[in-house]
């Protein structure tokens, strides 16, 4: 995908979410959830490429190199936990 496809998507994500924020806490809840969702699907793809195969797919199973959970965690930064 082109950088600037990538950012006309973008764009009209953002407006589209905008249309439902009221006040600044608003705009607060959508950063975080979109900063969380971010990290969650990146975090994700990095797990893929490290095992060398997709989440919930037979091929790790009973090779020793298999996904075995998730715990919680907190991402601590700039706009909060």
């Amino acid at each position: 995908m082109s950088k600037e496809t990538e950012k006309d998507i973008l764009q009209s994500l953002a407006a589209e979410l905008a249309k439902n924020l009221k006040s600044e806490k608003d705009l607060s809840a959508l950063s975080r959830e979109l900063v969380k969702l971010t990290v969650e699907t990146a975090l994700g793809k990095e797990m893929e490429e490290h095992l060398g195969y997709a989440k919930h797919s037979s091929e790790g199973r009973g090779t020793g190199n298999s996904r075995n959970g998730t715990s919680r965690k907190t991402l601590k930064g700039q706009i909060g936990e």
